[in-house]
């Protein structure tokens, strides 16, 4: 005895496929938006740099467990070096085990010597309420986006995308020092003789360890913007 198919079973085929193709359809059209790409044009655009910073905090950390490693294998801080050297070499293989991280160049405003490369500073500079010594070993990158180090700021600590970043109050030179540039491809690295102290910069910064700055210099209409990475707070 054969069984009749429900006289509807042609129509309910029909609306589950219909639903699984508007799915789909919606799903594309919300990438397309998250991409950048569609008419919600500045949800695009924070959802982008939300992912870009992501990429640069993960270089910086991975860099930083490079450092940990030097140290933990015997090394001081003050005798650590920001290159390849061995035993010393946050880049050798045996020592940090870490490699230099080239940053995606759509972060930068701007593409100097020393822009868009972790700047390693020695202990010459001091950050504000961290540590109790007036020397912590950080590193920095140079040149970013405005709009990049403010999501920086608001990833680490919360702060209101539309408030401008804090000024440093002095030029790039006082601030990433003038360590020597190696080729591009590697990084710029060195000890710094520039010492910078951030005490006297506003109390909302006070206590981050990691954070995005105004300097003075000025690029093109707007301020250079450097993201401060501390390494080991004294």
């Amino acid at each position: 005895m054969k069984i009749k198919a429900p006289a509807n079973s042609k129509e309910r085929g029909f609306s589950v496929l219909t639903g699984f193709i508007l799915a789909i359809i919606m799903f594309g059209t919300l990438a397309f938006f998250l991409a950048g790409q569609g008419i919600n044009s500045g949800f695009g655009t924070t959802y982008s740099n939300t992912s870009k910073v992501s990429g640069l905090l993960s270089s910086g950390g991975y860099v930083n467990t490079g450092f940990d490693s030097v140290i933990l294998n015997g090394t001081t801080a003050a005798n650590l070096t920001f290159d390849s050297t061995a035993a010393t070499g946050v880049f050798n293989p045996s020592s940090g085990g870490a490699s230099p991280q080239t940053l995606d160049p759509t972060l930068l405003a701007r593409t100097g010597a020393l822009d868009g490369y972790w700047v390693y500073r020695g202990n010459d500079v001091t950050m504000k309420g961290v540590g109790t010594v007036a020397a912590d070993y950080t590193m920095m990158v140079s040149g970013l986006k405005k709009s990049i180090c403010q999501q920086l700021n608001n990833t680490l600590h919360g702060t209101s995308l539309a408030t401008n970043p804090t000024s440093l109050g002095a030029l790039d030179a006082a601030v990433i020092g003038a360590p020597t540039v190696n080729t591009p491809s590697v990084a710029a690295v060195s000890g710094n003789s520039v010492a910078f102290d951030l005490s006297a910069v506003g109390a909302a910064t006070t206590g981050w360890l990691n954070g995005c700055y105004a300097t003075t210099t000025v690029v093109g209409a707007d301020v250079n913007y450097v993201y401060i990475h501390t390494l080991l707070a004294q």
